[in-house]
């Protein structure tokens, strides 16, 4: 166990450290901020388009983050020989295995957090917007799109800043501030209603998400970094009819809400599918010779 936990705390630490981790945290931050401001487009509904800006910055660059951070963290592994070391303290390959993947969903939580956070303050913005526009065309809410600019522009220059005079690590300062900031926008006129439609929304995007970990995770076992991410993004692409069914359209008309029963089926549908990716991954990790 206490092999299992140091394995699992490095990955956790190595990807907030991660600067391509970080640069995906940004812009996805920047899709769900900017897209909500372009408001005029309402389709109907004041907060429709936030709600879909929302959903698509966890699901498309929340897989980006979870395939090249699954791959990079046990190609790293393999490549500097490290994994040698962990196996020689009583760690067997598929502990080490398992506690890599739980350390990227780990880490996927954060970035999973610091989005979920940024979408609701705009979806929040939106319908404060269109209440306070009075007829005219409806924008997004000032104050929520400052908020949300702060998450995206903050964290990088104070990062820089405290990395020069106080010699903390600039990615993984600007990782956690951005989560830091987006989580206390959530609290500005804070609307429990809405942060439980939205989060029962977004929480969706994670059984596809163990799976891709999963999945990349096992073909990092055996190929190289580019490779590995070549056949993850290819089964990403046969999976994106029902990927686009995923989140349910009507939930995204009706305000954001989802059945619980319908998540439930969701992870009941992808578990055995990573499990299966992971025994895979196990099966190739025991026939390679690390000697």
């Amino acid at each position: 166990m206490k092999g299992f936990k140091a394995i699992f705390t490095a990955t956790l630490l190595e990807i907030a450290c991660d600067p391509l981790a970080l640069l995906i945290t940004l812009s996805a931050l920047a899709l769900s901020t900017f897209a909500g401001a372009l408001h005029y487009h309402q389709f109907g509904e004041p907060s429709r388009m936030a709600r879909e800006a929302g959903v698509s910055a966890l699901l498309i660059p929340g897989l980006a983050f979870a395939v090249f951070s699954s791959i990079r963290a046990i190609r790293r592994e393999m490549e500097s020989g490290t994994v040698q070391m962990a196996l020689a303290h009583s760690v067997s390959r598929a502990g080490f295995l398992f506690a890599k993947m739980t350390g990227v969903l780990a880490a996927f939580s954060i970035f999973f957090a610091t989005v979920w956070a940024n979408s609701l303050v705009a979806v929040k913005g939106s319908e404060l917007g269109a209440l306070a526009a009075n007829g005219d065309i409806a924008r997004v809410w000032g104050p929520s799109l400052a908020l949300g600019v702060a998450a995206i522009a903050v964290p990088p220059v104070l990062g820089a800043i405290l990395n020069r005079f106080a010699s903390l690590r600039f990615v993984r300062t600007a990782t956690f501030l951005a989560l830091f900031i987006s989580l206390a926008g959530v609290f500005y006129k804070f609307d429990s209603a809405l942060a439980l439609r939205q989060l029962g929304l977004s929480l969706a995007v994670f059984p596809p998400v163990i799976f891709f970990i999963a999945l990349a995770g096992a073909a990092a076992v055996r190929l190289k970094g580019n490779s590995a991410s070549a056949l993850s993004f290819a089964v990403m692409a046969l999976a994106l009819p029902v990927l686009g069914a995923h989140y349910l359209p009507d939930a995204l008309e009706n305000g954001g809400s989802v059945p619980l029963g319908y998540l439930s089926l969701s992870f009941a549908a992808a578990l055995p599918l990573a499990a299966a990716a992971f025994l895979a991954g196990v099966g190739l990790f025991c026939e390679r010779d690390l000697t």
